[in-house]
């Protein structure tokens, strides 16, 4: 049996992360936690890429690429995009790519 090799990648948050006003904004919202998930989720999908997500056209929209990823409901993701977009932690760098 072969052993598989993996890769491990790090993710910094800063000791304030969840004490943060933008986390604490977030986590008010209805299905706050839920948000939140979503958010830290998409930081370790973004890991590979030095904090890009990419989409690549395969769904109708990012929301859903995302949903295709992390398992999660699109509507929640589609509310957590929202969030991160208005409060600067997401921004569109082209058509296909975003910068967390």
């Amino acid at each position: 049996m072969a052993k598989e090799n993996k890769r491990y990648y790090w993710i910094q948050l800063t000791q304030e992360f969840f004490y943060s006003k933008e986390m604490k904004l977030l986590r008010k919202i209805a299905g706050g936690d839920t948000h939140t998930i979503i958010y830290l989720k998409m930081m370790l999908v973004s890991l590979e890429n030095n904090g890009k997500v990419f989409y690549d056209g395969l769904a109708d929209n990012l929301a859903e690429e995302i949903s295709l990823m992390i398992d999660e409901n699109v509507e929640d993701i589609k509310i957590t995009l929202l969030f991160l977009e208005a409060k600067g932690l997401l921004t569109k760098s082209s058509d296909r790519e975003y910068i967390l």
